[in-house]
C-alpha cells in the first residue's frame, strides 16, 4: 500500500490513512482510544500510528493538529503485534506541551506521550505476547543536536555542536562548531574546515554539503564552524570586510590548530573551502593564513575588494575554484559594484589565474568534461593551471549554464563539489602523486513529480529554504509519497540513509 501525505501552511497536514476496518463496527482485537490535547503552536503537531510487520510498514492511523488547547479522541482497533508512533513537528522545536495518551494503558503506553524536541521522533509498544524489536534508524544519542527521540538503532549519523574559546587581543569569545571523524581515523589524517554561506549555519553545512560521507569512504576529519551574526542577525563571515569587527580569521587558525593538537591531524593537510561568503572567507585564509590552510577551494564565492587589493600570501596556496557562469548572486565575471567590500573584483578565471602566478604555474590547458547528466541544463569546463613550486596548481571548474549552488548536491550533476575539492587537495597531501579520482555514487532515494516526493527506500528527508532554513524534516518509509504543495519557492530538498545522500534543487508551487 503506498501512503500519501499532504503539507498544509505551517504544519503537516497529513490525509487520513485507516485501515480497512470500520471503526463503528464491533471491535475483534484490541480497542484503544487515543486522546491528543494540544497546547501551544497545535496546527505544528502531527502523527502517524504504523503496525511493523517485517520492513513492510502499514500506516493505521494519524493525526493532524490545526489549534491550540483542542482536545481530540480517536479510537482505534489493532491487532496484537508491534507498533510504533511516528511523531512529527513542522517548525522543528517539538511538540511544546501537546500529548497524546492512550485509553486503556498498555504496556509500553502507561504514560502520556510528547515529543520533546527536534522535527520528529518515535515511541514503540507491543500488543499481545509476541516478542518483537521495531528497527528505527537514527542518532540515539540524547546530546547530539541531531538525536531521534525513541530510535532503536543507531545509525552512525550524530553530529555534535562543541565549543571554542577564541582569544584575539586579550578578548575572549565563545564560537561553536561541528566536528566528525570516522572510527579508527589514523594519526597525520588530513583536516578540512566546510564554511556555510550568508545566512547559513554549521549544522546545515553537516546536512547538505556531502563531506560527511565523503570523510567515512576516505578517512579524513571535517570541520563546520559556525559564523557569527552580521548587524542585521544574518549569520556570516567576515572575509576582510569594510564593515563588521568579527575575528573569524584568528577564530579560524585557532580551531585548526585546536583540533590539530586534539585530534592528530596533519598541519600540512589542511584545508579550508565554503560556499558563497564561506568561499570569500576561505580566500580570504589563503591570503593571511597560508601557513595554517594548506590549500583552499571555494563553490560559488569570490574573494573580496580588500583581499583582491592587498592579498600578499607568505607561502604558496594551491586554489581550486567551482562557480556557475549564470550565477546572478556571486557574478563569474566580477562586478564593479563595491558592496561595501563584497564586490569591485575581476572575474573568477583572472582571480585564478592570480593565484597560478603565485605558485609559478608555467602551463595551462582548458578540457571540457563529460556532459554525465543532460537534464541539469549546464555542462562543466576545466581550466587547469599546473607545473607550479611544489607541483601545486590551481583550478576552475566552470560551470556552463550553472547558478548560485553546491554543485553535485544541487544544480549541476556532473561534478561533485565536495569530491572535486577533496580530490585536488590530496594530491599534495599525498606528494602529489598519480591517485585515482574519488568515487561516491549518489543514493537512489526518492523521485520528485510535480510536487509529490516518492521514497523507493526508506530514509530521512530534509526540505531546505535558501537561507538555509530546514523547512521540513522526517522520515518515509519506502514507497511512501509526500505532498509538498503546500510550500511556494526555491527548495533544496535532501534525502538521506546509510546508502548515501540525494539531493536536488526545485521551485515549488503551492496550490
Amino acid at each position: 500500500m503506498i501512503n500519501t501525505l499532504h503539507l498544509q501552511p505551517l504544519a503537516i497536514a497529513l490525509l487520513l490513512a485507516l485501515s480497512s476496518w470500520n471503526s463503528s463496527a464491533q471491535c475483534d482485537y484490541t480497542e484503544l482510544e487515543l486522546e491528543t490535547t494540544t497546547y501551544q503552536w497545535g496546527a505544528e503537531v502531527a502523527w502517524e500510528l504504523y503496525r511493523a510487520e517485517d520492513g513492510n510498514n502499514q500506516l493505521v492511523a494519524s493525526y493532524q493538529g490545526t489549534t491550540d488547547n483542542t482536545t481530540t479522541n480517536q479510537v482505534v482497533c489493532l491487532e496484537d503485534g508491534c507498533y510504533f508512533l511516528l511523531a512529527l513537528d513542522s517548525w522543528g522545536d517539538g511538540w511544546n506541551g501537546t500529548t497524546l495518551s492512550c485509553s486503556p494503558a498498555i504496556p509500553g503506553f502507561e504514560t502520556a506521550f510528547t515529543l520533546n524536541e527536534g522535527s520528529y521522533g518515535y515511541h514503540t509498544f507491543t500488543l499481545g505476547d509476541t516478542g518483537c524489536t521495531v528497527s528505527l534508524p537514527g542518532c540515539t544519542d540524547p546530546m547530539a543536536f541531531n538525536y531521534v527521540q525513541g530510535s532503536t538503532e543507531d545509525d552512525g549519523s550524530c553530529g555534535y555542536v562543541d565549543t571554542f574559546v577564541s582569544e584575539v587581543n586579550g578578548v575572549s569569545t565563545t564560537r561553536e562548531f561541528v566536528y566528525y571523524a570516522p572510527e579508527n581515523m589514523d594519526f597525520g589524517a588530513p583536516l578540512v574546515f566546510v564554511l556555510h554561506g550568508y545566512f547559513g549555519t554549521a549544522t546545515g553545512m553537516f546536512d547538505l554539503s556531502g563531506f560527511r560521507e565523503l570523510a567515512e569512504a576516505e578517512g579524513f576529519g571535517v570541520v563546520w564552524p559556525q559564523g557569527l551574526p552580521d548587524g542585521a542577525g544574518n549569520n556570516h563571515w567576515n572575509a576582510n570586510f569594510d564593515w563588521g569587527s568579527e575575528t573569524d580569521m584568528e577564530f579560524l587558525v585557532q580551531l585548526a590548530e585546536h583540533l590539530q593538537a586534539e585530534y592528530g591531524h596533519s598541519a600540512d593537510c589542511t584545508y579550508s573551502c565554503g560556499y558563497s561568503n564561506g568561499g570569500y572567507m576561505s580566500y580570504s585564509l589563503a591570503c593571511r593564513a597560508p601557513e595554517t590552510f594548506r590549500g583552499i577551494g571555494s563553490v560559488g564565492g569570490t574573494m573580496s575588494n580588500n583581499d583582491w587589493e592587498t592579498c600578499d600570501p607568505s607561502e604558496h596556496v594551491p586554489v581550486v575554484h567551482l562557480h556557475g557562469t549564470n550565477d546572478e548572486t556571486i557574478l563569474y565575471e566580477g562586478t564593479d559594484n563595491w558592496q561595501w567590500g563584497w564586490g569591485q573584483q575581476p572575474g573568477v578565471e583572472t582571480i585564478v589565474a592570480w593565484w597560478a602566478e603565485q605558485n609559478n604555474c608555467t602551463e595551462v590547458e582548458e578540457t571540457a568534461l563529460p556532459n554525465i547528466n543532460t537534464t541539469d541544463g549546464s555542462d562543466v569546463d576545466l581550466i587547469r593551471h599546473f607545473g607550479g613550486d611544489n607541483g601545486y596548481e590551481a583550478r576552475v571548474y566552470r560551470v556552463n549554464g550553472g547558478g548560485h549552488d553546491w554543485f553535485g548536491s544541487v544544480g549541476n550533476m556532473d561534478i561533485t563539489s565536495a569530491v572535486e575539492m577533496w580530490d585536488f587537495w590530496r594530491q599534495f597531501c599525498e606528494g602529489t602523486m598519480d591517485i585515482a579520482p574519488t568515487e561516491i555514487q549518489e543514493a537512489d532515494l526518492f523521485a520528485l513529480q510535480a510536487s509529490v516526493l516518492t521514497a523507493h527506500a526508506a530514509c530521512e528527508i530534509m526540505v531546505v529554504d535558501v537561507t538555509g532554513k530546514t523547512a521540513l524534516r522526517r522520515p518515509l518509509q519506502q514507497g511512501q509519497r509526500l505532498d509538498l504543495s503546500a510550500f511556494d519557492g526555491a527548495y533544496i530538498i535532501a534525502g538521506r540513509s546509510s546508502a548515501g545522500l540525494q539531493t536536488v534543487k526545485t521551485v515549488l508551487q503551492s496550490h
